[in-house]
């Protein structure tokens, strides 16, 4: 009969890789850098590119509902240039992999899961930055390809997965994200994030990709494959420096390290999981009511809650969108009564950016000089009795401005949700100047006002 220490020898090889390292007990920091900053002019391109990562998200719901079909690799109408610009609107973050290790600047995506870096031989990777980094396995002591029957290839979607697999064949995978995909095998490396270096870490080694400004994604999302799964830091935190700053990194924290210090003002309410959608990897709330001055709006459970198709509902915090997207009730509510308190204003029409346009917009007062319009306050309120008063600019701002730099078109930054996805989605830049905890282990999503440039 096998001794004890024997069995126990062929669990620990049978199991999958854990990152381990001094960095996991203390915690680490890292830093984002947004790609794309909004100025006037620039808030139609926004909605565009808010268009491909809601196909995206659209598309995820699906996959997490086991409905989604797979794209293949060699299809001839695959635009590389253009396919994941879904995550354009989102923050880089640098990492390191390898050994010796190699820098790539990728999307922080707390919408996805998959970890992964253009690889040589890439046939079809995305040019910029200039020059493209490209990780060479045969160059790294710590490359290592994962198989395709082994654990992390299983927590790969299934359309994403290999139609057949054995004991000696690598994961190839297929990501689809929407409007593009991702495609190579699975592998582990060393990873650096910030101030922490962590081996044996699982990401896709990506020989056909196309990132625009970037050279792959960190996922943040809940899934087995994300970031903070594999490192099991339990929690993560960020505070992103509102576009009026003067452009500096926006710090990332994980672990013991997330934390909100600003106690007195921290507010609270749980995170919760779809229950159609039991593989969903989206950081859920429970969006209670809105209030627009002082005019509480009629939501009922069932305007922001969940359908039971499984494939729409609900309220997400999500750092690849930028601009705010409120279930259509809910957004007629909104606008509604933005309109009944602007009502003395000139209501207009962007001038440029059609079809993305923005859909409620003022003129400032004739002969004002470009004086700023008088906007009424936005207010969230949460379960748990959390509620966020929204900085006016993380909701409206100045779209169009004249040569001399003057407003002359102001628009509501929210939007109505697709009929593709009814599904409410708190972007970036109404996350803008708070601290945000994500505490996965506690259940719990906190929030705080912050001066990012501090923390």
């Amino acid at each position: 009969m096998a001794s004890t220490a024997a069995i126990l020898a062929l669990i620990l090889l049978l199991l999958p890789p854990i990152a381990l390292a001094a960095g996991d007990l203390n915690g680490f920091r890292a830093t984002l850098t947004r790609i794309h900053q909004l100025s006037p002019g620039k808030h139609s391109e926004a909605v565009r590119r808010d268009g491909h990562r809601l196909a995206f998200l659209s598309y995820a719901a699906t996959a997490a509902a086991g409905k989604a079909t797979t794209t293949g690799t060699n299809s001839s109408s695959v635009n590389v240039q253009a396919q994941l610009e879904n995550g354009a609107g989102a923050y880089n973050m640098n990492i390191s992999l390898g050994t010796p290790p190699l820098d790539f600047p990728v999307i922080v995506d707390t919408g996805s899961n998959l970890i992964w870096a253009q690889c040589a031989p890439c046939t079809r990777c995305f040019p910029r930055p200039t020059p493209a980094p490209v990780l060479q396995p045969a160059r790294s002591s710590t490359f290592s390809r994962l198989p395709c029957n082994g654990s992390f290839c299983q927590y790969l979607p299934t359309s994403s997965r290999p139609r057949t697999c054995n004991a000696t064949a690598a994961c190839a995978y297929n990501y689809t994200y929407g409007s593009g995909y991702t495609a190579g095998y699975l592998a582990t490396e060393t990873l650096t994030v910030g101030d922490g270096t962590f081996p044996k870490v699982a990401f896709g080694c990506s020989t056909e990709n196309g990132v625009d400004n970037s050279s792959g994604i960190v996922g943040l999302g809940r899934g087995p494959l994300s970031l903070v799964s594999q490192l099991a830091v339990g929690r993560f935190s960020y505070c992103l420096r509102s576009d009026m700053a003067d452009g500096g990194a926006s710090p990332i924290l994980f672990g013991s390290l997330a934390k909100l210090t600003e106690r007195s003002v921290v507010q609270s309410t749980p995170l919760l999981k779809n229950p159609y959608l039991q593989r969903s990897t989206h950081y859920y709330v429970n969006l209670t009511g809105i209030a627009v001055d002082s005019t509480e709006l009629p939501v009922t459970g069932s305007t922001f809650g969940f359908t039971q198709t499984g494939l729409g509902g609900g309220t997400i915090v999500d750092s690849g969108t930028t601009l705010t997207y409120l279930a259509k009730d809910g957004y007629a509510m909104v606008k509604q009564a933005f309109q009944s308190q602007m009502a003395n204003l000139n209501q207009t029409t962007p001038a440029s950016g059609a079809p993305y346009d923005l859909d409620l917009c003022y003129k400032p007062s004739a002969g004002g000089g470009g004086k700023a319009v008088r906007v009424p306050r936005l207010a969230l309120r949460f379960a748990g009795g959390a509620k966020y008063n929204v900085p006016v600019q993380n909701y409206f701002a100045g779209v169009e401005a004249d040569s001399q730099g003057r407003v002359t078109v102001a628009c509501l930054l929210v939007l109505p949700a697709t009929d593709d996805l009814p599904i409410s989605i708190i972007g970036n830049l109404m996350q803008m100047d708070m601290h945000l905890l994500y505490d996965i282990d506690g259940g719990m999503f906190s929030f705080a006002p912050a001066d990012c440039a501090k923390l």
